[in-house]
C-alpha cells in the first residue's frame, strides 16, 4: 500500500514537473548552480579582505615565521603577555602588536590609560575595584552632620550610597570625602549624582569620534537627598568620575563647598573590551566635560577653600559648617 502511494506521489510530481517544462533534475541543477555562485562570491570576498590586509599578513608571516632571532621574540612576547611564550609566534601575534602599539601611544601622549590587559591583570583590577569599593563608610560626626567616605566610583560604592540614602537624609549637613578617589565608571557617578541634583539637570557631556555616540547626560528621577550644607573633601589624587561628581554637585546643588587641593585632572574616559583567552584592551575614547562644558583634563578642579596641611580636613570641614 505504501509503495503504491509513494509511486503515485512520484508520478504526480513528475507530471507537474513536465507541465512546468522542466525535469525533476532541474531543481538539483539549480541548487548546485546557486551553491557554485555562492561559493564564488564567498571566495571573492575572502580574497578582497585578504588583499586589503596584505601588508599586515606579509609582516606577520615575515616576523612570526621567518625572523631568525627567536630568543628576542620570546622575550618580547613574554614582556608584553606577562607569561612565557608557549603557544608559538603566530597564535599570540595580534595581542603582542596591540600591547606594542598601546605602549607607543602612552609614550607619545602620556596616556597611561590605554593598554592591553593580561588575563591576570584584568582579574586583579576587577578584584581590586570591588575590594576598594566595599570599603565605603558612613560616620556620624554630630547630631546634624554625617561623613561619607567614597573610596572609588564603582557599583559597590554606588550601591553603598544608594542603600544608605534614607539614613543620610536624617542629617542636615554632609561631608562627602572623595580624597584619593581614582574615579571609575561614569554610569556609577551618574547614579550617585541623581540622589542630589534635580531631574533633567545636565551631569556632563561625553564626546567621541563617532557623532551618534556623543551625548549629553542628564539626571533621572527625583533627588532624595537635600542638605543645608555639603562640604566635599578633595585632593590631588581625586580623579576621573570623582571629579565629574564634584563638578555636577557644585554646579547644580546650592550650598556646596569644596575643601582641599586641586584635583588630579582626568577629563577623558575609557572603554575596556574583552578579547579571547581572558585578555582585554582598554583605550581612551571619550572626552568628558562638566555640566558647563568645561573639560578639566590635566588642569583639575580647584577647591573653594585650600586645605591646611597641618590640620585634619574633617575637622576643618566641621569648623566651616559651624562658623
Amino acid at each position: 500500500m505504501l509503495h503504491r502511494l509513494k509511486s503515485r506521489w512520484e508520478r504526480k510530481r513528475h507530471e507537474r514537473a513536465l507541465n512546468l517544462g522542466r525535469s525533476p533534475g532541474d531543481k538539483l541543477k539549480r541548487r548546485y548552480r546557486f551553491f557554485q555562485i555562492g561559493f564564488f562570491v564567498l571566495l571573492l570576498g575572502y580574497g578582497f579582505v585578504a588583499w586589503g590586509h596584505y601588508d599586515y599578513w606579509v609582516f606577520r608571516l615575515l616576523i612570526a615565521s621567518n625572523y631568525i632571532f627567536t630568543d628576542d621574540l620570546d622575550e618580547l612576547y613574554s614582556r608584553h603577555l606577562q607569561e612565557e611564550n608557549r603557544r608559538g609566534f603566530h597564535r599570540d601575534f595580534d595581542r603582542v602588536m596591540i600591547s606594542v602599539f598601546t605602549e607607543a601611544i602612552r609614550e607619545v601622549n602620556q596616556d597611561r590609560y590605554t593598554y592591553l590587559y593580561s588575563p591576570q591583570a584584568h582579574i586583579a583590577v576587577r578584584e581590586r575595584e570591588e575590594h576598594v569599593g566595599r570599603q565605603a563608610a558612613v560616620t556620624r560626626l554630630t547630631d546634624d552632620t554625617v561623613h561619607v567616605w567614597v573610596p572609588n566610583i564603582s557599583r559597590w560604592s554606588r550601591d553603598f550610597v544608594v542603600s544608605n540614602q534614607n539614613y543620610l537624609a536624617q542629617y542636615s549637613n554632609l561631608i562627602l570625602d572623595l580624597r584619593n578617589n581614582p574615579g571609575g565608571m561614569l554610569r556609577d557617578f551618574h547614579r550617585i549624582a541623581n540622589l542630589f541634583v534635580p531631574r533633567g539637570a545636565v551631569l556632563g557631556h561625553e564626546e567621541t569620534r563617532i557623532p551618534f555616540l556623543t551625548r549629553t547626560v542628564t539626571s533621572r528621577g527625583q533627588p532624595s537627598l537635600d542638605f543645608d550644607q555639603i562640604i566635599i573633601l578633595q585632593n590631588g589624587r581625586t580623579a576621573s568620575a570623582a571629579e565629574g561628581l564634584i563638578q555636577a554637585l557644585v554646579y547644580h546643588v546650592p550650598r556646596v563647598t569644596t575643601l582641599g587641593e586641586p584635583t588630579f585632572g582626568k577629563g577623558i574616559g575609557q572603554v575596556t573590551i574583552p578579547l579571547t583567552r581572558g585578555y582585554a584592551v582598554r583605550a581612551s575614547v571619550l572626552l568628558v566635560s562638566g555640566p558647563d562644558g568645561e573639560n578639566i583634563h590635566r588642569t583639575g578642579v580647584a577647591p573653594h577653600i585650600p586645605g591646611d596641611a597641618y590640620l585634619d580636613w574633617v575637622e576643618q570641614a566641621l569648623l566651616k559648617l559651624y562658623n
